[in-house]
C-alpha cells in the first residue's frame, strides 16, 4: 500500500485505508449548535450526522438514500471540509497514491486536494450564477486554482461543453439561455473542469423530468467509465440509485442503519427502515412488484435534536420490543452488509427483487 500522510506529512500509523478504496470515512458527526436568547446561548444541539462509516472503492457509485433531513448532504459537504467536522475522520487518496487525513488539514493545505474533490449541486437555476457567462461558469475552477492561460481555458471550457452534450459555441452564453437539464450539464462540465477523481452529486437529477433525468444520468454513467470517476449519489429516489449505483448506504435521522451492495438490499433487506422504503418503489414490472404490502411508517421521522432512546427507528418500527427502545444498535456486519438492528438475523423482510 502506497504511504499514508497527515496534514504535516508524516506517515499515519496503521492501514487506514483499503487497497481499493478511494475514500473512508470513519466516525463522522456533524452537531449543529442550537442558541436561545439576544446572547445566543447553547441550550442543545441538533446530530446532523451521528457516526457514520463507510468505504467509497476507486470507481465505483456509492448511492446513499433516505427521507429529507436525514443528513445525507450534510456528510457530502463533510467529505468535502465545506463543513467542518463535529468528530471521526475522512481518508482521501490523492492522485499521486497518498492517504490524507481531511480532518486534519487546514484550509491552506485542503486547497490543492478540492482540484481532486469536486460536487454537482442539487437546483441547477440557483447554483449557475446568472451574471456569468458558460466561458466564465466552467472556467472559474480553473481560474481559482491558476491552470492554463486564457486561451487554454476557452477551448478546456469548449471541450467541456461538447463531452456533456452542449454545443461549444455556447460558451459566451448566459445560463437563461438553457433549460433545466441543460444547467445541469453545465453544472457537469464544471465538475470536470479540474479532471478530478471524485464528485459529490448532491440530488443532481432531482428537480429534473424523469426522462431529462435518465438522460443526464447515462451521461454520467458515460463519463464515469471514459474518466475513472468515483461517485458519491445522494438521493430520495430508490429507482434511480438501483439504476445507478453499484452499493448505497440507507440513513435515518443521521445513522447509517443499512449498508451493502445495492442488488442484494434490494432483493432482501436486513433493516426494516430499507424494507418501508422498498415497499413504496413503483414497480411497472409485474415480475418485480413485491409480494408484501406497501409498509406505511406512522408518526413522523425523528427530531436530530432530540431523538428517541436506544434505536433511532423504534416509534415507527412494527417490529420494535423493549430492548429497542432502551439499547442503541451499532453498525455491524451481518450475511456480508452493515446493519444497525439488533434483529437483522432473526427478521423475514421483502424486498423487490424478481
Amino acid at each position: 500500500m502506497s504511504q499514508i500522510m497527515n496534514s504535516s506529512e508524516q506517515p499515519l500509523a496503521g492501514n487506514v485505508l483499503a487497497d481499493d478504496a478511494l475514500i473512508s470515512v470513519s466516525g463522522l458527526r456533524k452537531y449543529f449548535p442550537v442558541t436561545r436568547g439576544w446572547m445566543q446561548r447553547k441550550v442543545g444541539e441538533v446530530r446532523a450526522v451521528d457516526d457514520i462509516t463507510f468505504d467509497i472503492k476507486r470507481g465505483e457509485t456509492f448511492g446513499l438514500v433516505g427521507e429529507s433531513g436525514s443528513g445525507k448532504s450534510t456528510v457530502a459537504r463533510l467529505i468535502l471540509r465545506a463543513y467542518s467536522l463535529t468528530g471521526g475522520s475522512v481518508h482521501f487518496r490523492k492522485a499521486d497514491g497518498n492517504v490524507v487525513d481531511l480532518s486534519r488539514l487546514g484550509d491552506r493545505e485542503m486547497r490543492p486536494i478540492r482540484r481532486e474533490m469536486q460536487m454537482i449541486f442539487q437546483d441547477p437555476y440557483s447554483s449557475l450564477n446568472p451574471r456569468m457567462t458558460l466561458l466564465e461558469l466552467v472556467g472559474e475552477p480553473m481560474v481559482i486554482h491558476g491552470v492554463g492561460s486564457q486561451g487554454e481555458i476557452r477551448d478546456r471550457v469548449a471541450e467541456l461543453l461538447s463531452l456533456v452534450g452542449l454545443r461549444p459555441e455556447y460558451v459566451l452564453r448566459y445560463p437563461h439561455a438553457f433549460s433545466g437539464g441543460q444547467r445541469q450539464r453545465i453544472g457537469i462540465a464544471r465538475a470536470l473542469a479540474l479532471n478530478p477523481s471524485f464528485i459529490a452529486a448532491d440530488e443532481a437529477v432531482s428537480a429534473l423530468d424523469v426522462s431529462v433525468a435518465a438522460q443526464n444520468i447515462n451521461l454520467m454513467q458515460d463519463l464515469q467509465e471514459k474518466f475513472g470517476l468515483t461517485y458519491l449519489f445522494i438521493t430520495h429516489d430508490l429507482g434511480m440509485v438501483e439504476h445507478i449505483s453499484d452499493r448505497i448506504g440507507v440513513m435515518y435521522v443521521g445513522r447509517l442503519v443499512e449498508v451493502g451492495d445495492t442488488a442484494e438490499i434490494f432483493n432482501k433487506p436486513l433493516h426494516p427502515y430499507t424494507e418501508a422504503l422498498l415497499s413504496a418503489v413503483p414497480q411497472p414490472d409485474p415480475r418485480r412488484r413485491s409480494s408484501g404490502k406497501r409498509v406505511v411508517l406512522k408518526g413522523e421521522i425523528a427530531d436530530p435534536a432530540n431523538p428517541p432512546s436506544g434505536c433511532y427507528f423504534h416509534p415507527r418500527c412494527r417490529y420494535a420490543t423493549d430492548l429497542c427502545r432502551t439499547d442503541t444498535p451499532q453498525l455491524r456486519p451481518v450475511a456480508g452488509r452493515s446493519v444497525r438492528c439488533h434483529y437483522a438475523e432473526e427478521l423475514d423482510l421483502t424486498g423487490v427483487g424478481a
